[in-house]
């Protein structure tokens, strides 16, 4: 692969996830999150486990996290995108352990649902299909 098609290709990956956000986004916008779901200030509730991230944030981040990364890379990951981060509406990334707990809670169904539902807007309707042939 040339130095151009290279930059073409980081060029492409970049809008890649762009256009997958701005998706997840739109379709997780119409789904509710469980009601004991809380966004709480570290600050205010000092120790304990306290939920610091929303149900949407979350539930973009384990999609990430379905599709190719471990938990601990996509901490990494988050860490070193800091464009992506103010996509997310994060401060900062979460942690693994915060990651695994949300997993835990959101449940691979959910997630499943709301990637199928993604997919399904990425895909080409039949009408389109005809129209090219």
């Amino acid at each position: 692969m040339g130095k151009g098609q290279y930059l073409v290709y980081e060029r492409a990956s970049r809008d890649e996830d762009r256009l997958f956000l701005e998706t997840a986004e739109e379709v997780t916008s119409e789904i509710e999150g469980p009601r004991d779901w809380k966004r709480q200030d570290l600050k205010k509730h000092p120790g304990g486990r306290n939920v610091s991230y929303g149900f949407r944030q979350m539930l973009l981040v384990l999609l990430k996290v379905y599709h190719r990364k471990e938990y601990r890379e996509m901490e990494a990951f988050l860490n070193n995108s800091p464009h992506l981060l103010k996509e997310l509406g994060l401060k900062k990334s979460p942690g693994k352990s915060t990651m695994q707990r949300a997993a835990e809670r959101i449940g691979i169904s959910a997630l499943v649902k709301v990637n199928d539902s993604i997919v399904a807007k990425f895909k080409k309707s039949t009408v389109q299909l005809e129209r090219r042939t």
